[in-house]
This record gives structure tokens, sequence and C-alpha cells, in this order.
């Protein structure tokens, strides 16, 4: 089956891990392949509009979430990785959007990893899964303090989350 991909609404190249890759950005409503969707990251909000980061290794700081288990949804999957990784209960989720993830020097298959903003309720920390800590920081410090928040789409995925987060407060 053939899906028509919209024109992103950014495209960047950059450098992770030695390796070359193309990021390109697709706003709502379009929703890419499930068989080409990988994972589901949340940019997950408490009540006191605090944003829940996790880390694996007590330096680096990230999004909850993860991949998508056979026979899930992407909220499902959300829902089942921010519990295992933050101890926290997604109580709203809203897709904000997509990323299509080209490995440039790999040849391998384009894919698309998913993005939520979510209101979420914490549960007492404990790290059963392979997130060692949690984190809230504010959205001034979000960037900051995200591993990759320098990249444009973490601009981008905060901008979405922000405009969401402040319609849900009213």
């Amino acid at each position: 089956m053939v899906h028509h991909l919209p024109d992103p609404v950014l495209v960047e190249a950059m450098v992770a891990d030695g390796r070359r890759y193309r990021v390109a950005w697709f706003d709502p409503p379009w929703l890419p392949p499930p068989a080409e969707t990988t994972q589901a990251l949340g940019i997950c909000f408490t009540a006191r509009r605090r944003i829940v980061l996790v880390t694996l290794n007590g330096k680096e700081w990230t999004l909850p979430g993860g991949t998508i288990e056979s026979g899930e949804t992407l909220e499902a999957t959300l829902a089942r990785e921010v519990r295992e990784e933050a101890c926290a209960r997604v109580l709203l989720c809203s897709y904000i959007g997509c990323q299509r993830v080209e490995e440039q020097d790999t040849g391998a298959p384009a894919y698309y990893q998913t993005r939520f903003w979510a209101r979420v309720e914490l549960d007492r920390f404990r790290p059963e899964y392979e997130m060692i800590a949690r984190r809230l920081v504010s959205s001034e410090e979000f960037r900051t303090t995200l591993f990759w928040g320098a990249a444009p789409t973490a601009g981008l995925i905060l901008e979405r989350a922000l405009a969401i987060e402040e319609s849900a407060a009213r």
C-alpha cells in the first residue's frame, strides 16, 4: 500500500552515535503507516505543569516512551511505556505529530516515531525497567535538560505540547 507523504513541516540533518540521519517532521492529522512506526514518546505534564523526563544513565535525560508491541495502539504504547519508565499514569493524551527517520549511511528503510502531549499523574518512582531516574522540569528548562534539546524538533514538540497544555488548563 502506498501512503501519500505530505510535505514535512521541518527537515533536519543530524549525527547520532556516529551515524548520519535525515529527520522530517509531520503535523497532524497525518498519521504514519502503523507497520513503519517504531515508537510513541510523550511530552508528559503533571497537574503543576512540570514536564517528566527519564534517564538510562543519570546523565542523558529524555522523554518517556518506547517501542510499540504487537497489537498495541500508539496510545496504549504511550500509556504502558510512561507507566514502566516514569512510574506515571497517562490521564489524557493527544497526538502532536511524528518524525520520519532515514539513516543516511546504512540503506535501512525509513521509520516513524510518534510524539504525544500527555497529562500524567505521578506514582512513587520505582526503577523496575530500564530507566534509573525521573526528573521534573519547567518548560523553560526542557530544552537545556533534554539530551537532544538543541535539535529543532525539540523546540517544535515543546511548542505543540504547550499549545495543548494551555487549552487543557482552561
